[in-house]
């Protein structure tokens, strides 16, 4: 191979992944930006969970048993959160707590957070290994948890 054809191919991979990458962040629904105050878009670095330094649960809010959720209010504190409590019908959350329950896969929980001013408002969601307590990924602020969906198997 000549330079000339290795400079060809570098500049076509480099125009290829800058397409990707453009079409990467293009992906997404149009939303309502009033609404949309203090969220960020699943899976990218400016998470809720990133940005706020909030990527584990707490070890005295686990291990849930079947059925239950727990509702964690950071800035409370952990002496301050609920306990278990039955998921059915879905616990009301107050502005700023997280509802922490488990979801279809047995070894990931899921958090929804909700937003401190505003009631009843998601603005995040995330999957965390159950075992670690670690955020796995980010999930959309917009769909049900699998404990709505009737879908949780802890």
């Amino acid at each position: 191979m000549t330079i000339r054809h290795l400079a060809v191919a570098l500049v076509g991979t480099t125009a290829l992944l800058t397409g990707l990458g453009a079409a990467a962040q293009s992906v997404g629904k149009a939303s309502d930006p009033a609404r949309d105050v203090g969220r960020a878009a699943p899976g990218q670095d400016n998470s809720y969970f990133n940005v706020t330094a909030k990527n584990r649960i707490p070890a005295p809010l686990l291990p849930l048993k079947s059925g239950q959720c727990v509702i964690w209010y950071p800035e409370k504190g952990i002496a301050e959160h609920t306990g278990p409590m039955p998921c059915k019908p879905l616990p009301k959350v107050e502005p700023g707590g997280w509802l922490i329950a488990p979801s279809k896969d047995p070894v990931i929980l899921e958090a929804a957070v909700y937003h401190a001013e505003n009631p009843g408002v998601v603005i995040a969601r995330g999957a965390f290994d159950a075992r670690t307590r670690y955020l796995v990924r980010t999930l959309d602020p917009d769909s049900k948890m699998d404990i709505e969906k009737g879908k949780a198997k802890r």
